[in-house]
This record gives C-alpha cells, structure tokens and sequence, in this order.
C-alpha cells in the first residue's frame, strides 16, 4: 500500500504494519480511487449537500428569531425561499475529508457494522487503519463523527462505487462477465418475530410515547392514565397467551384474551386518535423554528402511521384469530420497526422477517448486479430486471446465463436468446420443459447446471464473512445501502483472491 509505511514513529514506538488481508483490502480501496478520483468528488459533493441543509436550517431559523426579536416592526426582513442548492458554503470548523469518509464506508462494508463493540474494538485496535488516517495527518476521528458521516453518502455514489469496481475488474482482465449466474437469497431484518398481539400492544404504546414527546415543540399534551392502565392490562394479556400456548384448552382462552386485547387496543385507538387531531389543529397555528416545525410534522407523520397500522392489525386479527382466517403476508403488519420487511420463505429453509436480494455472480466470483426488490418478489419477475442491471454496470452481454427453477419465465429467456444470449439454462423441470431435448442434454447445458452450485459458495462467503444474511439498518433504502456497501467490501477481497490465482499460475507457467 502506498500510504501506508511499512515500519511508522507512533508516540515514540516503531509499529511495523502486519500483512494482513485488512491492509491488503485498505490497499486495493486506495487504488480504486486513485484511479478513478470522481469517485473522491462525489463523496465530497454529497458532504457539501449535507452541510448546505444544515445551514439553510440555520438561515430559516435566523430569519425566525429576527422576526420576533427585531427592534423596529417597519424593518424588513427577507421572506425570499432559501434553496440548499444555491448556498455557498464558507471555511468554518474542519470536517472529515472525502478520502477518510471513504475508506470508513469501505471499512464498514468489511466489518459488515460500525456500531457494534466488536467493530469499535477492531477500528481502536487496527495498526493498519491507525498510520492510514495518521499518514494524513490527522488523529482518528470519535465514533459519532465517523458513524454520521458514513451514513450522509448517497445511493448514487455507492452505486458508482460499485460500477468503477466493475471497470477496475475490466480493465484488469480478473474476468470479462461473459457468464452470469442468478440467485436469491434470504436476509434477515432488524426485526422480532411478529405476533398480533405483541404488534397490537407496541403499536399503542410506541403512538402514546410519542404523543407526550410533542411538548418539546411547545405543545401541551395530556398524559391519559386510562391509556396507560389499557397498557398495563394489555401487556399482561400478551404475556398470558404466550404461556397458554400447549397447554389444555389454550385455543379457547387464547380467543378470550384476543377479545379483550382488542378491545382494549380499540378504545386506547380512539383516545390517542382524538388526541392526535387536537395536536394536528394545533400544530398548524404553532409558530416555532422552521426546523423544529419540520421535526414536528415528522413526528405526526410517524403517530399517525403508528395508528394506522393498529387500525390496520384490528381489521385483520379477528379473522385470522377467531375464523382462523389465511391473511396474506403482503397484508399483515409484520414489525412495527421495519415497515418495509417482508415475510420471506425459501423452500425448506426456515422463515425469516426481512428482505429477498437477488444476486448475480460471474465466472471468477464477482458480483455484478445487486436488486434488492421490496417485499417477498417472485424470483421470476426479477429476471429481466437482474440481466439488465448486469449488461448496464459491466458493458457485456453475458453468452451463459444459468439460473433456477424458480426463475422459469419462458417469455424472458426467448427474449434474451435472441439479444446476445448463447446458452439460458434453467434447472429444474420447469427449465427442463422451456428447453429442447437437444439443448437439454448439451455438454455446454450440463456444464452450466453443474456449474451452478459455485453461486451457493457464494451465498456462503457473502453471508458468512461480510455478514449478508443479517442487516442492521432498516427500511428499504437503508437496507439496499447496506447490502450494497457488503457487495462492494465482497468484490475488493475477490479481486485480490483472483491476482493471487493468477501470479500463482504464472509462477507455475515459469517453473515448468
């Protein structure tokens, strides 16, 4: 790594830098943007958007404060619209910079978290990382400034990240993305398991906490102590018909709790539903700081989608409780943490509360494509999507395309045989019967069916080592940056996996 000393003064101690696969991984993030600086712009370009928010917030609440404090009433103050993009921002306190802010995504691509302890300790701990930053002449920045950082860069600049990635991989011939193989798989959300009457019970309370922080906002609000008893005794019920389950008679007396919760959460819906028009009515007239009213509407958005949603579970739970009613998943309230999570079940694997990202792998074990659709999508339907998205970030029309059953969808695969497309294997029966014999028993379509168990290895390492089959944020935008920054961490050890595959057979080539 050029930026990173072998041997470094550090407090009056030599620290030689270990050869690690971390500072090999540092090292190929350093030759990415060396090689393609935009990248390094356009991180600093969403750094500048940011703090261009953040002072038109200031501005608006400067005009605020000069409108109620100003001396003399016939004195002017601007009421012309601020735009964040027409700010000039001036040299104020030092901030991270572009370079740094890149390297820790990347190292939480790599860690797959920055949060957690066993990240901190590594970060605190690292050498490598420690003489990189060090290098720079600056000191290693705290936790909150490197989580808040990492976090303001956008979809579009790790989507270009991801795409330089690709031309890197190009233009070191590591593979020519002539072969594609597509798979699913399941990632679990940050979410519990759901239960109507856990949902129910959440729901009320996390409406009602919210509903008492609006004073912050100069609002006065009522605290209900017949809501907060609806709590109590709806707390109580859900831990009862969790212990009923198994025992004699739990159906009957798990339906008499279900009466009584819902009847509860109903009355505590219309209380907190009339408070919430109070508190509307009254917001509207409210005159505070412009960025405390934009952090009020959030907070009745999030009450009134709280109470929704339990309107939502109050419609759906006695059909399902009582008339033992089959509501689909795409219905239900599957967590109130995560409202985009989908229920996702994979053949015999067990059920997971999350997301169904489709991947496609090349030859040589490169990512090359990452949708992450919302809710549990039909591998079928996310075909065409995931050949796209492939042919758009690499420049190549794949000549093999292997998939599974459960992508079968006869119209696509015609349609792609006849666009550049050599061989489309489709295992399984479906494939089987969308396939001619001839083709069907083909040495080319018997190699591409064997060769599909190498995508499994993928889901393996992407799963096991960069942490893919769990995320810690949620929401779906969140969740796609996510997977998409264990993608781009995946792709930066595969590169240089393949330059050891291949300086290992040009020594072999010298030596026979």
């Amino acid at each position: 790594m050029q930026n990173i000393r072998p041997i470094s003064l550090l407090n009056g101690l030599f620290l030689p830098v270990a050869e690690t696969g971390f500072r090999d991984y540092l090292s190929v993030c350093e030759e990415l943007i060396e090689r393609e600086p935009e990248i390094l712009e356009m991180v600093n370009s969403d750094l500048d958007q940011q703090a261009k928010e953040e002072k038109k917030g200031r501005l608006q609440d400067r005009e605020w404060n000069d409108r109620h404090t100003k001396t003399f009433p016939w004195a002017e103050v601007n009421q012309d619209e601020i735009v964040a993009e027409e700010l000039g921002l001036k040299i104020g306190r030092p901030r991270m910079s572009a370079y740094l802010v890149f390297i820790f995504t990347m190292v939480r691509g790599y860690l797959g978290s920055i949060k957690s302890q066993q990240a901190k300790v590594f970060i605190s701990e690292s050498i490598t990382l420690r003489l990189l930053i060090e290098g720079k002449g600056v000191k290693m920045p705290g936790f909150s400034t490197i989580l808040e950082l990492v976090n303001i860069v956008s979809s579009k600049t790790m989507q270009s990240i991801f795409d330089a990635q690709i031309r890197m991989v190009l233009r070191e011939e590591l593979d020519d993305f002539k072969e594609l193989t597509i798979d699913s798989t399941s990632v679990k959300g940050n979410t519990s398991w759901p239960t109507d009457s856990k949902i129910l019970t959440r729901l009320v309370g996390r409406a009602y906490k919210r509903i008492q922080t609006i004073k912050v906002f100069t609002i006065e609000t009522r605290k209900s102590t017949e809501v907060e008893w609806k709590l109590k005794e709806m707390d109580g019920l859900c831990k009862s018909i969790d212990l009923n389950v198994g025992k004699k008679n739990a159906k009957a007396k798990r339906n008499k709790s279900y009466k009584k919760l819902l009847k509860h959460a109903n009355r505590a819906n219309k209380i907190l539903r009339k408070e919430l028009q109070r508190i509307e009515r009254v917001a509207a007239e409210v005159d505070i700081k412009p960025t405390q009213k934009v952090q009020l509407i959030r907070v009745i958005g999030l009450i009134t989608e709280d109470l929704n949603n339990l309107e939502k579970v109050m419609d759906y739970c006695p059909k399902r409780v009582f008339n033992e009613e089959k509501i689909k998943s795409s219905d239900k309230v599957l967590s109130i943490s995560d409202g985009d999570a989908a229920f996702i079940k994979k053949g015999d694997r067990e059920p997971k509360i999350g997301y169904k990202p489709q991947l496609g792998r090349s030859k040589n074990g490169f990512v090359s494509t990452l949708i992450v659709p919302k809710g549990n999508a039909a591998d079928s339907g996310e075909l065409n999507g995931t050949i796209e998205d492939h042919i758009i970030r690499t420049k190549v029309i794949p000549e093999k395309v292997s998939t599974d059953d459960g992508y079968a969808n006869a119209k696509i695969r015609t349609r792609w045989l006849s666009g550049g497309v050599k061989i489309f294997s489709i295992s399984g029966s479906k494939g089987k019967n969308m396939t001619t014999e001839e083709e069907w028993e083909s040495e080319e379509y018997k190699e591409s069916r064997n060769n599909r168990s190498a995508v499994e290895s993928l889901m393996f390492t992407i799963k096991h080592n960069f942490e893919f089959g769990v995320v810690m944020r949620r929401g779906i935008d969140n969740v796609r940056a996510e997977l998409l920054e264990k993608v781009i961490a995946y792709n930066f050890c595969r590169i240089l996996e393949v330059r050891k595959q291949n300086r290992k057979r040009e020594l072999q080539k010298v030596a026979a």
